[in-house]
């Protein structure tokens, strides 16, 4: 009995520990939520890809991308990058190869009482994959871009990046 007990301290103390700071409750979802590793790698260019290692079956969102640089044969972390949240595979490469509109997506639920509802946040970044950073961050509204041919990324007639690195 004791044994079970001094288990049930430990596994809670962990739980709040690793939940606490998320602004958004999840301290429902992840027991219920299937996530699993599963590496994913999307080959961006002969330079670089993303690998994705873990995947949320609930949510349908991938989590933890890094950069592959092929060449260097180097697994690097994105600067910048919020790691708790999501993707949904989602690459826009610009045609220069250097830099990816990479979706960023917030997902959780929030209790209110014994009310819980799910809560959807999409945005995404632009990463330049040379610099593994990213260089415009938490992009809400112009998601819907495209890239034109001198690498920049618009939205209708506005210029929301500039096609040249920071």
């Amino acid at each position: 009995m004791k044994v079970n007990m001094w288990f049930v301290t430990i596994t809670l103390s962990l739980s709040i520990y690793s939940f606490d700071s998320n602004r958004v409750s999840l301290e429902i979802k992840p027991q219920q939520s299937k996530i699993e590793l599963k590496d994913t790698v999307i080959k961006v260019s002969e330079y670089f890809s993303f690998l994705y290692k873990r995947y949320d079956n609930d949510f349908k969102l991938w989590y933890d991308p890094y950069i592959i640089r092929l060449k260097e044969k180097d697994t690097v972390k994105i600067a910048k990058f919020s790691y708790e949240n999501g993707s949904e595979l989602n690459l826009r490469v610009s045609p220069n190869k250097r830099f990816v509109v990479l979706d960023n997506i917030i997902k959780g639920y929030i209790e209110d009482g014994d009310e819980k509802t799910l809560y959807e946040n999409y945005q995404c970044d632009i990463i330049d994959l040379e610099q593994s950073a990213v260089i415009v961050g938490s992009i809400q509204t112009h998601c819907g871009g495209t890239w034109d041919k001198d690498d920049k990324w618009v939205d209708g007639d506005e210029i929301i990046f500039d096609g040249k690195a920071m």
